[in-house]
């Protein structure tokens, strides 16, 4: 999401990543690469990730990739919940959600 920030700023989407570590966890990661161009959240209780059940499973290592797309009223209008990074949707797969909405 990185490479098309502006395209989803263009689609009047806000990108948001929550990581399921502490504050200085988060804080390390972001340290090595000032070049995030979207904030990244802590999430050290797990409530997040259990919340939207991305939370490790029998065929992941650690937290499941996932990408959502919620509205303006909080309402989940799409959910990608894989067990492998690979199965991540494309960038030109969530905009074009975000273009139905």
């Amino acid at each position: 999401m990185r490479a098309d920030i502006n395209r989803f700023a263009e689609a009047g989407a806000s990108v948001v990543a929550i990581a399921p570590e502490g504050s200085d966890a988060v804080a390390r990661f972001v340290g090595k690469d000032d070049d995030w161009p979207f904030p990244i959240l802590a999430d050290d209780d797990h409530a997040v990730f259990d919340n939207y059940d991305v939370a490790s499973k029998l065929m992941s290592l650690g937290q499941r990739p996932a990408v959502f797309v919620i509205d303006r009223s909080g309402v989940v209008r799409f959910d990608s919940v894989g067990t492998q990074q690979w199965q991540i949707p494309t960038n030109d797969a969530v905009l074009a959600v975000l273009s139905d909405l």
